[in-house]
């Protein structure tokens, strides 16, 4: 029995080859889908699932208020919260602390190296955390100062092929040489964790060397991890801010809150300032995988839709089976079969095509993903399940629909379509084509959305900037602010260089750049809280290479004098407007002159300059003080603002010669590292490019799954009208006639379909831009657009085979009649 069911599908299939090529086709697109946007979601969720207790570690970052008003929800929160946790909490089993200073340089004999993954970590980094350690000793790899353990990668760049252990390498913080012994050697950090690292250096340094504290209540300035026995809850949190704040009274009063985080929900789920890494997002992640659900959902429809159609063309064979004494359960079988064998079919088309796309994709996402049935369960369970599911739920109703026909009304022609059914395949393609809006329109929108964003004037000019990194001096300040002057000089001799800024970050390091730093500012014989505010110390030429407006006082000037006995060696602050507001200065002019307190500290405000974007424009304009850094503090980053002309590609190489040639003459031993200013910007949208070019491919997948099933049920209407067409031709019906009466019910089922999605996608779009700090509007014409695509493909797609059929000679189609 189940051989002849077998031989009746294989013989249905090739009689009926278009549908089959049609359902096939479908599946397949939609399974490939599905199945690449789920490896990619497994990929985005496995984020730091590699350690063995990874559901037992919390990060503690802190929230910063002003009072009632929310300031800034900060990754990194205060050195004594690790121990607090330890010592007086029975749930907490050990606590591990990471503080990164920025960018570091390290030596290994005369070569020098800059490194940007440099962490300071306690010894219990290396045991809370599941890092392979290839060489040394996890207890005790970090216990004492001047000791690093490095990855592997790291150390083939440092000594090539000889054994790491034992050597001994200089580390460069700016204001001598550290000698560190290696002892330990690590693997290099997995892609799926949310802090990558190159080298660790014992946090017992940082405590004799830069003077950081284990029990400091107020800095936050560290990466805090505890291990927990138990799961944490609200309520623990609630003992564990009143247990921290009542030992720190100033930011109990400000408001602050410490907040607790699993650690594998950090990558999706987390958006903190001053992140280890640029996370993910979990909406992108939910907004894919209904795309999957879609796409897949829309290739099943298609399936019913054309076995519900053909239905009465199945119907003879269906009442003669019954005559001949075929049960239900035996039709049911037959055609769930069919089913199965197309799904199958289509599974098996779907790994290979899998195994050539996905190469594709990664390069295109900069991803590693890889996919093996046979190497991962998950990957295994998620077929089968599409298999079974998609058999099952593409092939019930069409099973139970050919099985109730009745033999005797089947094989005297009386059958007809139920209108039930009719309903139901309208419905069908209603539903297909609303899930087609929804997603053009999301298309239009996001990019609406992107490209809005980097149009927009960011309030400084950084067009045709080359920034050079600079290496950490090796020797005291002084040398370094005479290398920078030096290194100026060189470079003002350049005919294309207009002008050049030092500074200790540059527009576009995104909020994981740790040069980038918050502190805390009061004004001084003013009552009322600290407020916390982006610092970035400058040269005095920054303000002026960007192009900065100024609203009120003067920019840097290194021929004044420092004016201020206790300024910490600045020469006074520029704040911007936000800053001047959140002070309560009712004009620019009113904040000149101003002191605030910097860490006991007073400074003066000298300039207002106008607001400007330092970071994208996903966020808002921050509160931001610039400090002009008069001894070469602020070195990290030289930024040459050069005229190009009208041939930038072959001036950028002859410009980049002279730098080079400028940077080897004060940096010999040191890489020459460089990038341009607006290319670094621009990688902030990079993400929401990604997301708008793989979201547009796989809604144009959608649309061409849908239109697929489309063309199947106009070429199975055409057939099924054959004669009625052949008839209205001698009755003189023209080809437009024809088209309109093929035409017409899909069109309005497909505008039926747009009215039913344009409310559903303004309030989802609205809801996904409300992400965003500068966002387009949602106007008719993202909505209006979409539709008349929708109604033109849907249009051509009906019209090519109405066409087709009207122009067939009606005495084929009548000489039987």
């Amino acid at each position: 029995m189940f051989k002849n069911h077998i031989s009746v599908a294989l013989r249905n299939f090739q009689k009926r080859k278009s549908f089959t090529f049609i359902n096939i086709l479908g599946l397949t697109v939609g399974m490939t889908v599905c199945l690449l946007i789920l490896t990619y979601a497994r990929y985005e969720m496995s984020y730091d699932t590699f350690h063995s207790r990874a559901d037992d570690i919390y990060r503690i970052s802190v929230d910063i208020y002003n009072g009632e008003d929310f300031q800034i929800a900060d990754a990194q929160c205060y050195p004594a919260v690790g121990k607090l946790a330890k010592n007086e909490f029975s749930e907490i089993e050990e606590f591990a602390m990471a503080r990164k200073f920025g960018r570091m340089s390290l030596k290994n004999g005369e070569k020098a190296f800059n490194e940007d993954g440099v962490f300071f970590a306690t010894p219990s980094w290396l045991e809370v955390f599941d890092w392979d350690l290839k060489q040394g000793n996890k207890a005790t790899a970090l216990k004492d100062a001047n000791t690093i353990v490095i990855t592997e990668s790291t150390a083939e760049r440092y000594f090539g092929d000889e054994d790491p252990m034992g050597k001994m390498v200089k580390l460069l913080p700016g204001g001598g040489e550290l000698p560190m012994l290696v002892t330990g050697v690590i693997k290099d950090v997995p892609e799926n964790a949310h802090l990558k690292f190159d080298i660790l250096v014992s946090y017992q340094t940082a405590v004799e060397e830069f003077g950081s504290k284990y029990d400091n209540f107020g800095g936050n300035n560290e990466y805090m991890y505890i291990l927990a026995n138990t799961p944490l809850d609200n309520d623990f949190k609630k003992r564990f801010n009143a247990t921290y704040f009542e030992r720190t009274e100033p930011f109990l009063e400000r408001g602050d809150s410490l907040d607790i985080q699993p650690l594998t929900d950090i990558h999706l789920k987390s958006d903190k300032t001053y992140e280890a890494e640029t996370n993910g997002s979990q909406s992108i992640v939910n907004i894919l995988l209904v795309v999957a659900a879609f796409v897949l959902i829309i290739a099943w429809v298609n399936f019913i839709n054309l076995s519900t159609a053909r239905a009465m063309e199945r119907g003879k064979e269906v009442g003669v089976r019954k005559v001949l004494g075929s049960n239900k359960g035996a039709l049911i079988t037959q055609f769930l079969l069919e089913s199965f064998m197309l799904n199958f079919l289509a599974v098996v088309l779907t790994l290979t095509c899998i195994q050539g796309v996905l190469p594709l994709f990664n390069e295109f996402a900069d991803l590693d993903l890889s996919f093996n049935v046979f190497q991962n369960n998950q990957a295994l369970m998620q077929v089968l399940g599409i298999l079974f599911i998609g058999s099952f739920a593409s092939g019930i109703y069409p099973a139970l629909v050919l099985s109730n026909y009745r033999p005797l009304a089947v094989i005297s022609g009386r059958l007809k379509d139920s209108k039930g059914g009719l309903i139901l395949r309208k419905g069908l393609v209603v539903f297909q084509f609303m899930i087609t809006m929804l997603l053009l329109a999301g298309t239009v929108t996001i990019y609406q959305q992107v490209n809005h964003m980097r149009s927009q004037s960011l309030g400084v000019n950084i067009d045709q900037t080359i920034v050079v990194r600079n290496p950490v001096m090796s020797a005291g300040d002084s040398l370094q602010s005479e290398h920078r002057k030096t290194f100026k000089s060189e470079l003002s001799r350049i005919a294309q260089v207009q002008a050049v800024a030092f500074s200790e970050t540059v527009f576009g390091q995104g909020t994981t750049e740790m040069n980038t730093t918050t502190g805390f500012y009061e004004l001084v014989n003013k009552t009322g809280r600290g407020v916390s505010f982006s610092f970035y110390r400058v040269d005095e030429d920054f303000t002026k290479a960007f192009e900065f407006e100024i609203l009120a006082g003067r920019t840097f000037d290194s021929n004044i004098e420092n004016v201020i006995p206790d300024g910490g060696g600045y020469d006074g602050i520029m704040i911007n407007e936000t800053s001047r507001k959140i002070f309560g200065f009712a004009t620019n002019e009113e904040a000149i002159g101003q002191k605030i307190n910097r860490f006991g500290a007073q400074v003066s405000i000298v300039g207002v300059f106008a607001d400007y974007n330092h970071h994208s424009l996903k966020t808002k304009v921050d509160p931001t003080v610039l400090f002009f850094d008069r001894y070469g503090y602020a070195s990290d980053y030289a930024s040459i603002k050069v005229n190009a002309g009208d041939n930038p590609g072959k001036a950028y190489k002859t410009i980049l010669g002279e730098i080079e040639s400028a940077y080897r003459q004060v940096y010999p031993e040191s890489d020459f590292d460089y990038f341009f200013l607006d290319e670094n910007f621009e990688k902030q949208y990079r993400a929401d490019q990604q997301f708008g070019t793989v979201f547009t491919a796989f809604a144009g997948i959608t649309i061409f799954v849908a239109i697929l099933g489309l063309f199947g049920l106009v070429l199975y209407e055409v057939q099924q009208r054959v004669k009625e067409i052949g008839i209205r031709k001698v009755l003189g019906a023209s080809v437009v006639t024809i088209i309109k009466l093929l035409s017409s019910s899909f069109l309005k089922l497909i505008s039926i379909s747009i009215l039913l999605a344009t409310p559903m996608a303004y309030f989802g779009l609205n809801e996904w831009l409300s992400g965003y700090a500068y966002r387009i509007d949602l106007s008719v014409v993202l909505f209006i657009l979409p539709a008349i695509v929708l109604l033109l493909i849907a249009l051509v797609t009906v019209t090519t085979q109405a066409v087709k059929a009207a122009n067939e000679n009606p005495v084929k189609s009548l000489r039987y009649e």
